[in-house]
C-alpha cells in the first residue's frame, strides 16, 4: 500500500500533466478568447490559470521559503499564454524536487495562515491539509475552465486520473 506522502506526489504530478494540456488548448485560442471577461471566478480563463497558480505558489512557499523561489519577473496585465506556461514550468521543477524531499513525518508539520489571506482567524494549518486543499482547488478551477471552454465550443484537455495512473504505471490493468 502506498503512502499519503505517494499519494500526494502523485497527485501533483498528475495535476501538472493535466495543466500541460491547457495550455496547448489554450495556444490555439484566439487572444480575445482568452482575454474576455467571462463573469467566472476571476474575469478570464488567463485570470483563473494564474489564479491557481498563485495558490501554488503562495502555499508551498508558505511551506518552506526555499520551496518555490519567486519568479523572475511577473506576468503583465493580463498574463499571456506564454508567461503563464513559463511560470507553470518554474513552479513544476520546484514542486516536484520540494515534495520528492519531504518524508512521511513532515506532512504533520504546520504553516501559518494570518487572517486576511482568504481566512477569517489566524491559524495553523498541516502540510498534508495544505496540499490536499491544492489538489481541491486545482480541481475546482479546472472544471470552470472546461465550462467556460464548453461555452465557446472547445472541447477541454480533460485528462483523467485512471488513465494517467495506467499511462505511468501506477495502476494496473486487471489479470484476464
Amino acid at each position: 500500500m502506498k503512502s499519503e506522502l505517494e499519494d500526494i506526489r502523485d497527485w501533483f504530478a498528475y495535476l501538472a500533466e493535466a495543466r500541460r494540456g491547457y495550455f496547448t488548448s489554450l495556444e490555439k485560442l484566439p487572444p480575445t478568447e482568452l482575454s474576455r471577461d467571462r463573469g467566472a471566478s476571476f474575469p478570464t480563463i488567463l485570470d483563473i490559470l494564474a489564479h491557481s497558480q498563485g495558490a501554488l505558489w503562495f502555499w508551498f512557499s508558505g511551506c518552506s521559503k526555499d520551496a518555490i523561489p519567486p519568479p523572475e519577473k511577473e506576468p503583465g496585465e493580463p498574463p499571456s499564454v506564454a508567461e503563464l506556461r513559463d511560470f507553470e514550468n518554474h513552479l513544476q521543477g520546484h514542486i516536484q524536487r520540494y515534495l520528492a524531499g519531504l518524508s512521511e513525518a513532515d506532512l504533520d508539520r504546520t504553516v501559518s495562515r494570518k487572517a486576511g489571506h482568504g481566512s477569517s482567524h489566524d491559524c495553523e494549518i498541516p502540510f498534508r491539509e495544505v496540499f490536499w486543499h491544492l489538489v481541491e482547488e486545482e480541481l475546482q478551477h479546472r472544471g470552470e475552465i472546461n465550462a467556460l471552454l464548453w461555452q465557446i465550443d472547445v472541447d477541454p484537455p480533460i485528462t483523467s486520473w485512471i488513465d494517467w495512473a495506467h499511462k505511468v504505471g501506477r495502476m494496473k490493468d486487471a489479470p484476464r
